[in-house]
């Protein structure tokens, strides 16, 4: 069964959304919703409170560390599961995400699995598909959003958790460390399931700051 974890800072308004769509899947995959509310002022503990009284396996989750990458840690450690998926509180997933990934993860045997997204541009409101197949000898440049992937937690405890000194690219530097292990398979599955939400908010938005930090990992990563 999977463990979901939300992380969660001042996204209210999209929570809902986001952890009705997990519960339209499959609840036999279904182990927890862990949901790590970081440092809101906005209406989530309200929303929060709601989406307790509507589910049962909402464990919630107040911290205040402003880091994304502290909180997923921290979220991690609180689950039992075997398998990790996270789930930004902005984005959503389809009702076939967990069916689907998770019998190509135990078939296959993966330690780590990711499709492809369904990317939501609020500004223009406008939706398209985006494939992230990444071939392996590229796997250093590219690399899949980090959001909507499963993995087992073995794999987190083995590179030591998310990296707390990053503020971007934690996705990118799992990625390197998982790609490291000895003998770890890595899935991919062409379907569209994780709808991921772009906006003004989003923290992808700092272009400079990401590319500089995307670079300096790159560069890190050779020479080990």
């Amino acid at each position: 069964m999977i463990s979901f974890i939300i992380p969660s800072h001042n996204y209210g308004k999209y929570l809902e959304k986001c952890v009705d769509s997990i519960f339209k899947n499959k609840l036999k995959f279904i182990d927890s919703v862990t949901i790590i509310n970081d440092s809101s002022n906005d209406n989530t503990n309200q929303i929060i409170n709601n989406l307790l009284i509507k589910y049962e396996k909402i464990n919630y989750h107040e911290v205040n560390f402003r880091s994304l990458t502290k909180t997923m840690n921290y979220g991690i450690k609180k689950t039992k599961s075997e398998y990790i998926s996270k789930i930004d509180a902005d984005d959503w997933i389809g009702k076939d995400f967990a069916y689907n990934y998770f019998n190509n993860l135990l078939k296959k045997k993966y330690d780590y699995i990711y499709g492809n997204l369904i990317v939501y541009d609020e500004v223009k409101d406008l939706y398209f598909k985006k494939k992230q197949k990444v071939h392996k000898f590229l796997n250093k440049l590219y690399y899949p959003v980090g959001s909507g992937t499963i993995f087992k937690k073995s794999i987190w405890e083995k590179i030591g958790g998310y990296n707390e000194n990053l503020y971007y690219q934690d996705d990118y530097d799992f990625w390197l460390k998982i790609n490291r292990i000895k003998n770890i398979k890595i899935g991919y599955i062409d379907q569209n399931l994780y709808y991921y939400r772009k906006h003004n908010k989003s923290m992808s938005k700092n272009f400079l700051s990401k590319n500089y930090t995307k670079y300096k990992l790159l560069f890190n990563n050779i020479f080990k």
